[in-house]
């Protein structure tokens, strides 16, 4: 019976603090604390706020400690690891330098109730783009982009690589064990294959896994070779916009969205590219379900000469060949990070004529700070000119850079399909983290290349 009662008495207690819990999660001062970010990225010399409705008595007993190896990224005014600027019930922490630390507040000294990983970011500056380019990019393999039915004497049509699985979208890499790099050496190698009376093994790529179909190839009375039923490409060219330029390392990020086949709409992965002087003719406006595009040639000897290193979900980027100049903006500008972008008035440059960079007024209806998909920012193009020329955003516009309170913040990405004179842009962050990762990966071939020499001047000597 003691038993039974006490089981009662401890579910009611464990009842009573459960709601007690619950309605502390209401309060106006608990929510507070909840309602702080969980992390917050912040530049050299700003401050981060943290407001609190915590009464006076329970602020006066608020620890803010900090926690890592990071503790220089704060300000430490009477020798404390961070410097805590108490403004009634808001704190204010300052960055000092560039780096990351894990923000804690206790109560009373010991009781948990927050913690918040901070960001600390460089201040940067980079040459502003808005040079119209061509883009020229070579795939690794050959991309399958359609089926070509071989038309018979007797009528029936036969899809040789349909019937043996070849899917859109798989990259050709090798016939036979050769490897094939152009429409031309692919059509070469079955021709060969065929007329020599046997089969192709061909290695294709599909995803991530690697796999080998063999298909015989069949002979097709229109071109007079033999063939296997496939439309291919291995490359892809158009016209783009450059973002910025890094002086300090030449390298660029353009167009701040991955350049994917037309037919397949699968990413292409870069053997070699390279990026040019591109010079606008022409331009078809866009209007609500047809987009418009900027229609150039390509300079060879133009202001612009670059290789093309990755194709990534956040656009193109590379190393250019010689030092990139923007007339507009002579100097480079500072970066403004994704917090630091608020709605409202901004510009863009691009190229409407030749290759003459122009400033354009467009209106940020909406900023996704959070976004990390390319799309944090919604523009809308309010430029009276721009608008009576293009219509809106329109293809070749891709890369356009987005300038608000003379700092670089991203740049156009895509277009609302029904509303062109709305479309998408890219933060800096994003764009930055893509040209972090390519020097990163420079750095790893310098040192795999360096250490291989060092292993070879290690060999013992040979006599002769």
């Amino acid at each position: 019976m003691h038993s039974n009662n006490s089981s009662t008495w401890r579910r009611v207690l464990g009842l009573v603090l459960a709601a007690l819990v619950v309605a502390a999660c209401f309060s106006t001062p608990l929510k507070s604390i909840l309602c702080l970010p969980d992390s917050h990225r912040i530049v050299v010399g700003e401050k981060a706020s943290l407001s609190l409705t915590l009464p006076e008595k329970l602020l006066d007993k608020l620890d803010i400690d900090v926690l890592g190896s990071s503790r220089s990224v704060f300000s430490a005014p009477q020798e404390q690891s961070v410097a805590i600027n108490r403004d009634g019930s808001s704190y204010d922490i300052l960055a000092l330098q560039p780096g990351r630390a894990d923000v804690q507040l206790k109560l009373f000294g010991y009781i948990p109730l927050k913690s918040i990983q901070v960001e600390s970011l460089p201040p940067r500056r980079v040459v502003v783009g808005g040079h119209s380019i061509g883009v020229l990019l070579k795939s690794q393999g050959i991309m399958v982009v359609g089926y070509a039915p071989l038309v018979q004497q007797d009528g029936n049509k036969d899809y040789p690589a349909k019937e043996q699985g070849i899917e859109l979208g798989d990259l050709i890499l090798r016939v036979n064990g050769r490897a094939v790099q152009t429409e031309n050496e692919l059509a070469m190698a079955i021709d060969e294959a065929g007329r020599a009376g046997g089969q192709v093994e061909v290695a294709l790529k599909r995803g991530k896994r690697e796999t080998t179909t063999g298909i015989r190839p069949l002979f097709c009375p229109e071109t007079r070779r033999y063939r296997i039923g496939l439309y291919v490409r291995d490359g892809v060219a158009g016209v783009g916009t450059l973002s910025f330029w890094e002086p300090q390392t030449s390298k660029y990020a353009a167009l701040g969205h991955v350049i994917v086949d037309a037919d397949t709409r699968k990413k292409i992965d870069v053997r070699q590219g390279r990026i040019v002087s591109a010079s606008i003719q022409t331009i078809r406006p866009g209007r609500p379900g047809r987009p418009g595009e900027k229609i150039g040639l390509f300079e060879g000897e133009g202001k612009v000469a670059g290789e093309i290193n990755k194709n990534t979900f956040y656009g193109i980027y590379g190393t250019t060949q010689q030092q990139l100049e923007n007339p507009l903006y002579p100097y480079p500008l500072e970066v403004g990070y994704a917090h630091q972008v608020k709605e409202g008035s901004a510009e863009i440059l691009t190229v409407l004529n030749d290759q003459q960079i122009e400033k354009f007024q467009v209106n940020i209806d909406k900023v996704h700070p959070e976004r990390s998909n390319g799309k944090g920012m919604v523009i809308r193009i309010v430029d009276p000119r721009l608008l009576s020329v293009t219509g809106g955003i329109v293809q070749g516009m891709s890369g356009s850079p987005i300038i608000q309170d003379n700092k670089i913040i991203g740049a156009i990405t895509h277009v609302f399909l029904n509303d062109p004179e709305r479309g998408y842009g890219i933060f800096m962050d994003n764009m930055l983290q893509e040209i972090e990762g390519l020097k990163e990966s420079e750095s790893r071939k310098k040192f795999s290349t360096n250490y291989l020499s060092y292993k070879r001047s290690l060999l013992p000597f040979t006599a002769s």
